[in-house]
Formats: C-alpha cells, sequence, structure tokens
C-alpha cells in the first residue's frame, strides 16, 4: 500500500472513529440518561498521580495504519486512561469508597469496583469499534473491505455480549451484598506501572478446539482481571475471577500472584506484551526501559495475533536490566 493511500484511508477512519465515539454520550449505569463525562479507569488523584512528571505520563495506543501499530504517547494526566463512561453523579458517588477515602483493600465491593471501571473501558472500546465500522458500512466507502467490516462487527457483538453479562453479575454484587468473584491482594515492590484490563483465561487454540467440536463459539469464557498500581509506597498487584470458574482460574491465577521477586514481574511482563493494553507508565520509565526498544512491543502484538497458546511465559523482564537482552533473544527464538 503506498503512502498516499494509507493516508486517504486512515483519514476516512479517523473521521468515523469520532463520529463514533461522540454517538456515546450517556451514562452506563443502568437506567441512568444523564450525560457521561470522561472517567478515569484508576482515579487520577493518589494512583495515576504517582506517575505523572511535569503533568504527562506515557501511555500505550494502537495506531492501526502505522508501521509499528502499537505506539507510546504522551499524555497529559487528566487525559491519560480515561474515557466516557458515567455522569458526574455516578462517577462521584459510585466509587467515593476508592476515591474519597483511604482504601480498604479488605472489603469486597472495593476491590469490585475497581474491576467495573476496567470492564465499562473495554464495553465502550467495543462501542466504538462496531459504530465506527457500522458508519464505514453505510457510507459504503470502497477504499474498505465491506464484507471484512461487517464480519469483524459480529464477533465484536458477540464480545460486547459477553461483557455485558460480567457487567450485570457485578453490579448484582454492588447492590445485594452478592460475592460472585474471587479476588487476591498482593503488595509487590513499587514499579512505575498503572494496569487495569482482562482477558480470556482461554487460549486460541483451546476456542479453537471448541468451535470444531460443537460448531460454535464457546458461550461463556473464563475472565481473568488484572488490576496493578502504585499506592503508599508499593504496588498493589490485584487479580480475579468468577468463582464459578475457580477450579481451573484459581491454580492458575495463583501461579502468578503468588509468584515472588524477578519471576513474578516476568510474568506481569508476559501479560503486558501478550494480553494486555490498557496501561500507562512514567515518562522517565519510559525514556529509560521501553524507547529504545518501542518496535518490539508491536512485534510482541503481531506475535500474540498468531500465538496459538497464550498462558506460555516467556523469560522477559520489562523491570529488570537484562530486558534488552531477554526482549531480542525472544524475538530471535520465536522469529
Amino acid at each position: 500500500m503506498d503512502d498516499k493511500l494509507r493516508i486517504e484511508i486512515a483519514k476516512h477512519w479517523q473521521a468515523a472513529k469520532l463520529k463514533s465515539i461522540q454517538q456515546i454520550n450517556s451514562c452506563f449505569y443502568p437506567n441512568c440518561n444523564k450525560n457521561s463525562i470522561n472517567s478515569h479507569i484508576l482515579q487520577k488523584n493518589g494512583i495515576l498521580s504517582e506517575l505523572e512528571e511535569d503533568g504527562h505520563v506515557f501511555q500505550m495506543e494502537i495506531d492501526p495504519f502505522a508501521t509499528d501499530r502499537h505506539i507510546f504517547k504522551k499524555t497529559g494526566i487528566k487525559k491519560a486512561f480515561s474515557f466516557k463512561c458515567f455522569c458526574a453523579q455516578h462517577d462521584t458517588n459510585l466509587f467515593a469508597p476508592i476515591e474519597q477515602k483511604v482504601i480498604d483493600f479488605s472489603l469486597y465491593k472495593n476491590l469490585l469496583l475497581f474491576t467495573l471501571r476496567a470492564k465499562y473501558n473495554e464495553k465502550f472500546r467495543k462501542m466504538v469499534n462496531i459504530n465506527l465500522r457500522e458508519i464505514l458500512i453505510n457510507e459504503k466507502c470502497n477504499l474498505f473491505d465491506i464484507r471484512d467490516l461487517y464480519f469483524r462487527n459480529q464477533q465484536e457483538k458477540i464480545g460486547l455480549i459477553d461483557i455485558e453479562k460480567t457487567e450485570k453479575l457485578i453490579l448484582n454484587d454492588l447492590r445485594n451484598d452478592a460475592e460472585s468473584f474471587v479476588f487476591e491482594v498482593k503488595d509487590i515492590e513499587l514499579i512505575p506501572l498503572c494496569l487495569a484490563s482482562f482477558y480470556n483465561f482461554e487460549t486460541t487454540q483451546e476456542l479453537a478446539n471448541y468451535r470444531r467440536i460443537y460448531g460454535k463459539d464457546k458461550e461463556n469464557v473464563t475472565d481473568i482481571f488484572i488490576t496493578v498500581f502504585p499506592y503508599k509506597g508499593k504496588s498493589k498487584f490485584i487479580m480475579a475471577y468468577k468463582k464459578k470458574d475457580s477450579k481451573i482460574a484459581k491454580p492458575y491465577v495463583n501461579s502468578i500472584i503468588k509468584e515472588k521477586g524477578n519471576k513474578q514481574l516476568s510474568k506481569l511482563t508476559n501479560l503486558l506484551l501478550f494480553q494486555c493494553e490498557t496501561w500507562i507508565t512514567s515518562c522517565s520509565f519510559y525514556n529509560s526501559n521501553i524507547k529504545k526498544y518501542e518496535k518490539f512491543f508491536s512485534y510482541a502484538a503481531d506475535f500474540s495475533n498468531r500465538n496459538l497458546n497464550e498462558r506460555k511465559f516467556f523469560k522477559i523482564n520489562l523491570f529488570s536490566n537484562a530486558f534488552p537482552n531477554d526482549i531480542i533473544q525472544w524475538k530471535k527464538n520465536v522469529g
């Protein structure tokens, strides 16, 4: 594809994306139709502010038309890690226990609130993608493969249904003192990272096998939630899963959360590279540990798209001095 055509495609895509974002303007809380405001996935004061330098952080973003799709962008702290989700009332009142007080990490509901915004952020992203493609489909723009856009939207809508199931479960727990999730919380050494994400326990190969055997997509995948952020001189490391998935999720989560030192940071690095896109870091850490090796993050994203076993961990530790050698050797090994 020549540069002129790539620019033209990117122009149409970005215009549709902006229009799509503007269409999502109502509070996500059930039965609330008030206008939504920008909400931080993790609160600015006391958490994101721990990473800011001169009011900025570095956030990983995706540019689908760049040679290296995954880029790190210097972003103002007011915009970083934010999306339109709740109205001012729900954004303030619902999250007051973890934003306006010293956080009690022994309380189930407090931990649940950290998962809710992560889910809603992914819901927002999927809604943007669906609207974006529908705009391009309706415009019948010959720069895009309409059949491909339609197919991708069908897959996106399946993912949205899964998210909405878990959303209802979280809200039910918050309202009715139920406990449908298991949380594991650990204090680790302070690392310059804020992460709030979730991913499937099932590997690509396992989901493909299910589809081959049963002739349909697996209806209920196993969510693994992960949240990491600086707090009072340490980093909080939180993982969670649904109680009903304990048989398979508990051993896996324990193999990460109960690990120690560099082995744990290596597993966390694998999740950052291959499973989780929603994270930010400080400007200093970006300049010292990421900037020279940024292209490897795009390569890692491409690798994850063809990787059939996402539960395999490689010897890579972003927080170690050995990271440059590790990431170069990893690329050689996976080809």
